[in-house]
């Protein structure tokens, strides 16, 4: 049981175990990326760059 799912339950988004048959079906929903890995890696690469410029900008 995911971290997430034991949450649920113990917050009352779910009353019991039984209602979670349906919550986790494979292939229900499927996300894909919108965009390709070479530019998902230039913009992360990006924005590390970013974050070690801005270091320091705050005290």
């Amino acid at each position: 049981m995911g971290a997430a799912i034991a949450a649920g339950l113990a917050v009352g988004v779910w009353d019991s175990i039984d209602e979670l048959k349906d919550v986790n079906i494979e292939g229900s929903s499927v996300f894909k990326p919108a965009m390709s890995k070479q530019e998902s890696d230039q913009q992360f690469a990006r924005w590390q760059k970013a974050v070690e410029m801005s270091r320091g900008w705050a005290n």
